[in-house]
């Protein structure tokens, strides 16, 4: 699994990005794919310690940490969006957001959302990424869901299949939604409010059907804040990665690397239109 560039370059180069850039207000959603000591050489894993070293810098940073449906609700002016707010997902729904994350979110108390690929989960299969690699890469089962969902987290849509929703026809699109939505509902008793599009694959038709299906919001890969008044079916967010350092996390906590995202993003050409 290669990164694109050495940490260090990319560091520099996030630095000069932002220079003479103050990064908006609103709320900051941080975006988590994996959280284990299996992989430590891949990008969507980050190490047990590192969590908890990250979520210890956000507690003491001050920074307000809110439900996406608190989020919501100060997005659309119905609250006061407290300043500094950030909100935490996890994409995919691997079984280490249960066995490593959760006790972590629990310390601090912090809630989080669990973005999750109904057509996989309690299943023996995991995403193409993982296929060759171990046990410790299966999915949650509809149990652990269930025990997530009971704890106060909130299970979000991510897809039947993880397809690139955008690259569907609008009848497969909505069926890989809709069937989600059932599906999480059918498990936990309660419909699911947030969606995040796979692999950020996203346009306007496919976030019509999104809120057609009875999601609040959507959580994209484009980066940066998300000031009141944001299209919450257009969520923006900030991957944490496995080769983060503490002061990347910060600097990334801080908006400094949302330049820097927005360039890449913009050279290797996005998945959404």
């Amino acid at each position: 699994m290669t990164r694109p560039f050495p940490a260090v370059l990319r560091r520099a180069l996030a630095r000069v990005a932002s220079l003479g850039r103050e990064p908006g207000p609103g709320l900051r959603v941080l975006t988590y794919h994996r959280v284990n000591d299996v992989h430590p050489h891949d990008r969507l894993s980050v190490t047990t310690r590192a969590f908890a070293r990250q979520m210890e810098a956000l507690a003491g940073s001050g920074r307000p940490v809110i439900s996406l449906a608190r989020a919501l609700d100060g997005l659309r002016g119905a609250a006061v969006l407290p300043a500094g707010a950030v909100a935490l997902t996890f994409d995919d729904g691997f079984a280490d957001n249960r066995t490593e994350a959760l006790p972590v979110l629990d310390r601090f108390g912090f809630p989080a959302t669990f973005f999750v690929v109904t057509g996989l989960l309690g299943s023996p299969a995991t995403l193409e990424r993982y296929r060759r690699c171990c046990a410790a890469d299966l999915m949650l089962g509809w149990s652990e869901v269930g025990d997530l969902h009971a704890r106060g987290h909130a299970i979000g849509g991510h897809g039947r299949t993880h397809r690139e929703l955008a690259s569907l026809s609008l009848e497969e699109a909505r069926a890989e939604v809709e069937g989600c939505a059932r599906d999480i509902e059918e498990h936990t008793g309660d419909r699911p409010r947030h969606f995040c599009y796979p692999r950020g694959s996203e346009n306007a038709p496919v976030r019509r059907v999104v809120g057609e299906a009875g999601f609040d919001s959507g959580c994209t890969v484009r980066p940066g804040p998300n000031p009141p008044g944001s299209d919450p079916l257009a969520l923006r967010r900030t991957e944490v990665s496995g080769d983060d350092s503490l002061e990347d996390f910060r600097f990334k906590l801080a908006g400094g690397f949302d330049a820097w995202h927005a360039l890449v993003q913009g050279a290797r050409g996005t998945r959404h239109a």
